[in-house]
C-alpha cells in the first residue's frame, strides 16, 4: 500500500509540474516599448504594418504610400552592424526602436498625421551615410 501511495504522489507532482510549465509558456504581451536593448520577439501589430529593412547604409520601406493613421514599422536589421529606427514628424517626437543587432527585428508604432516624417538610424554617422528616408502622409 505504501508503494502505491508513493507512486500516486509522484504522479500527482509530475502532473502539477507539467501544468505549471504549460501555463508558464503562455503568450507575451511585450510590445517592445521597454526601452531595453532586447527587441520584442512577438508583439501585436497596431494599425498598418510597414516593413523597414535596414542595412549598410540604407533604409527601404515596404510601401511609400501613407494615409493618416496608426502604423507599426517592423524594423529589420539585414545588415552586419547594429542599427535602430527612429521617426519624427507632426505629432511624433523622435521615437526609436532599441539598437538592433544583425538579424534582429523590433516594432515601432506611431500615429501619423498629414505632413512629412523622417525615418533614420540614430547610430552615430549612419544617417549621414544614407540611412535617412522621408515620407509624406496625405
Amino acid at each position: 500500500m505504501g508503494a502505491l501511495r508513493g507512486r500516486s504522489t509522484a504522479l500527482l507532482c509530475a502532473l502539477v509540474g507539467t501544468a505549471m510549465l504549460v501555463v508558464g509558456c503562455g503568450g507575451s504581451s511585450d510590445t517592445g516599448g521597454s526601452g531595453g536593448n532586447t527587441p520584442a520577439t512577438s508583439a501585436s501589430v497596431a494599425g498598418t504594418k510597414v516593413t523597414a529593412t535596414e542595412k549598410e547604409y540604407s533604409i527601404s520601406l515596404s510601401t511609400m504610400t501613407f494615409a493618416p493613421g496608426v502604423y507599426t514599422f517592423e524594423a529589420q536589421n539585414a545588415g552586419t552592424m547594429p542599427h535602430d529606427l527612429t521617426i519624427a514628424g507632426p505629432g511624433v517626437t523622435q521615437q526609436s526602436t532599441p539598437t538592433l543587432q544583425p538579424g534582429d527585428t523590433a516594432p515601432l508604432t506611431a500615429t501619423l498625421q498629414p505632413g512629412t516624417y523622417e525615418l533614420w538610424c540614430s547610430i552615430p554617422g549612419h544617417k549621414e551615410l544614407g540611412m535617412d528616408v522621408k515620407i509624406q502622409v496625405s
